[in-house]
């Protein structure tokens, strides 16, 4: 059973700065002073590829920020390693943050089978890790606390999507899975949810990756003339699937998970063929500073706008500042002490804090800080997870739009 990540009761900086666990657990990621190694687990080629460039550029501007006040006066020196959205190429860069280069935290992980392959490394080295894994098995790793989901589960988006069926007045469902970890464990929470609340799941397809075509599943699917085919998959899988469907006299109504619906399926498609299709995904906290603070900093620093329906770069820019914030509070840059202080700086109660240098500088003043995300208000419950708003999204004219932001009820 996992230990519970809340912390109960007063804290003293000085007293969690002295719980050792290891030989590194008070110190640093490779010795005690000067800089502090941290690693970046980054898709940037395979299914997450799209995703990863921006992911990497979040990473990159959260550290430019950490190093302009340092935690302990040491500035964190970030290597980046392209995970290749495969779990042996992600094991391997792995093996080689934690062991060659010392890392005291991995950030920006973006699959479920990724994290699941590296995740016994990362306990083993008493190494934090942050991920937007969705499997339920992350839930369940007995990881001593060092693991941290900084994007909602799986069983809470299976919810929302749910709910979105609900309110979009669509009763009947086909749910179409990617077979893997996340991908089962979105629709089987999708498919109890929705029956839950009255709605019928007539159908459920599981589907290998990486297939060119999908003729056999797509035609099954839309036979099945439900309300709307809920896909949960990657890019690659939708793109081939909406390729088969175009054809149909009548493709139905599609849904898919917000990662799947990017400009890469466009290009692969064509913006006809993706037109009206509608996507759940979480929603960042588009009301706060956070927020605004790396929207400005990405078109300054690439010269591009990052879109609200990039999640991962939210989510992997609050990861790199949380990490930040905790070694401050602590001091400390590994071990029980640096867990207890992610919960401690991300969690109410506390100042509410926008950004890492307001965090920064009431943590000196020696309050408590509560951060509010660009991704969400990261209010982390006992095992290291955490709900976000969700929105529904919708392809007009090339473009994914937010239709409705809502709170999962």
């Amino acid at each position: 059973m996992r230990r519970s990540r809340r912390i109960h009761g007063p804290i003293t900086w000085a007293a969690l700065s002295c719980v050792v666990v290891t030989a590194a657990a008070c110190g640093g990621g490779s010795s005690g002073s000067g800089s502090i190694n941290v690693g970046g687990l980054v898709p940037l080629s395979g299914g997450g590829a799209v995703y990863g460039p921006d992911i990497q550029s979040a990473l990159r501007i959260a550290v430019e920020e950490i190093n302009g006040d340092a935690p302990m006066g040491r500035k964190l020196k970030l290597q980046i390693e392209d995970s290749q959205t495969d779990p042996d190429a992600a094991t391997r860069a792995t093996q080689k943050l934690i062991n060659v280069n010392r890392s005291a935290a991995i950030m920006g992980v973006w699959s479920s089978a990724e994290t699941l392959a590296i995740a016994p490394m990362a306990i083993q080295s008493g190494t934090v890790l942050t991920t937007a894994a969705g499997a339920g098995d992350v839930t369940d790793l007995d990881d001593e606390n060092l693991v941290w989901r900084f994007y909602p589960p799986g069983k809470y988006t299976g919810a929302a999507i749910a709910q979105a069926v609900r309110e979009q007045k669509w009763t009947s469902a086909v749910a179409m899975s990617r077979n893997d970890p996340s991908g089962l464990t979105i629709v089987k929470s999708f498919k109890d949810a929705l029956q839950a609340s009255g709605g019928r799941v007539v159908d459920s397809v599981t589907y290998p990756p990486n297939q060119s075509s999908y003729t056999g599943e797509v035609g099954r699917a839309i036979g099945k003339k439900a309300d709307v085919i809920v896909n949960v998959g990657y890019t690659p899988e939708l793109a081939a699937m909406m390729k088969d469907a175009r054809n149909a006299p009548d493709k139905g109504t599609w849904l898919s998970v917000g990662w799947s619906v990017n400009q890469e399926l466009f290009d692969a498609v064509g913006t006809a063929a993706a037109e009206g299709l509608y996507t759940v995904d979480a929603a960042p906290n588009v009301d706060g500073a956070a927020y605004a603070n790396l929207r400005r900093a990405f078109q300054a620093k690439t010269g591009k706008e990052l879109l609200a329906s990039n999640t991962f770069a939210f989510y992997a820019y609050d990861s790199a500042i949380v990490v930040a914030l905790a070694m401050a509070a602590c001091e400390c840059t590994k071990g029980a002490a640096l867990t207890k202080a992610i919960a401690k700086v991300s969690t109410a109660p506390g100042k509410k804090v926008g950004g890492y240098a307001e965090g920064i500088a009431a943590l000196k003043g020696g309050g408590d800080i509560d951060y509010q995300g660009a991704a969400s208000d990261l209010e982390f419950d006992g095992k290291g997870d955490q709900r976000s708003d969700y929105g529904v999204y919708q392809v007009r004219n090339g473009k994914v739009e937010l239709v409705k932001k809502f709170t999962l009820s």
